[in-house]
């Protein structure tokens, strides 16, 4: 992969910069004026361009490029914020104080609300095995400003983890984690919303069955409280993994939720 900045450079790019190379190994090449195209054209790589405010990345299969934005997150967090009510939040029944695991973390924008929910005495994780996502998402939600303060503090609380959601739970003691939540319903979930392409196009999501069943199975008994699932109201996996579905009437998709007795 090719590191480079904007055109014209500052410190803060740099800096970026600096520490993305030493992350992946990558190359640093220079700007100098180079077009996007030019530059992936030339070196025939990946390239994660360093902004002032943002990294976007470039794989070469893409007309877009990838970079984090809350997306969703700002207007249900903001309504969250006013009515203290989210079809998410209700579904997990988040209290404060919670640790709560989001094992599809994506752009993170379930993580956000989530940590809205349980507050600074909370906690939240959120797995995401593309290394090029879980780095760039780790660091939007570590400098992203919004114009809400609580916002931008549940975006600072959440501890993004780069590895499989799988590898991860059979790490972690059992009964360790409040609530887990699991959403691999994405290509039913993105159909509509042409800021997630880039994201789409990254991440290969065909959900495999048996690595999804062993997640599940690990998730169960890491659980002190509930596993909650989200999917297409058609689906079978809720009945597959052993989740009581709940009905969302007029909504394309529902939670299914196992409740530890």
């Amino acid at each position: 992969m090719i590191v480079t900045t904007a055109p014209k450079a500052t410190e803060t790019m740099m800096n970026k910069a600096k520490k993305a190379v030493q992350h992946f190994s990558a190359t640093y090449i220079s700007r100098e004026g180079a077009s996007v195209r030019q530059m992936m054209d030339t070196y025939n790589e990946p390239l994660l361009i360093c902004e002032s405010k943002r990294l976007l990345y470039y794989d070469g299969h893409q007309n877009n490029p990838f970079f984090f934005h809350p997306n969703s997150a700002m207007f249900r967090g903001k309504g969250f914020m006013n009515t203290r009510k989210d079809p998410l939040v209700n579904a997990l029944r988040l209290e404060e104080g919670m640790k709560v695991a989001d094992m599809t973390l994506g752009l993170a924008s379930d993580a956000v609300l989530a940590s809205l929910a349980v507050g600074e005495t909370g906690k939240v994780f959120g797995t995401e095995a593309h290394p090029i996502v879980s780095y760039i998402v780790r660091e939007g939600l570590g400098t992203y400003e919004t114009n809400r303060i609580e916002l931008t503090r549940a975006m600072r609380r959440i501890e993004v983890i780069g590895d499989t959601n799988l590898n991860w739970l059979m790490e972690l003691k059992d009964e360790s984690i409040d609530v887990i939540y699991f959403d691999p319903m994405f290509e039913a979930e993105v159909a509509g919303s042409s800021g997630m392409i880039p994201l789409k196009q990254l991440l290969n999501k065909s959900e495999k069955r048996d690595v999804l069943s062993r997640s599940i199975k690990e998730a169960k008994r890491v659980a002190k409280h509930r596993v909650v699932l989200k999917d297409h109201f058609r689906s079978e996996r809720f009945k597959e993994l052993g989740f009581t579905k709940q009905i969302r009437p007029s909504a394309t998709y529902h939670f299914g939720v196992w409740e530890k007795e």
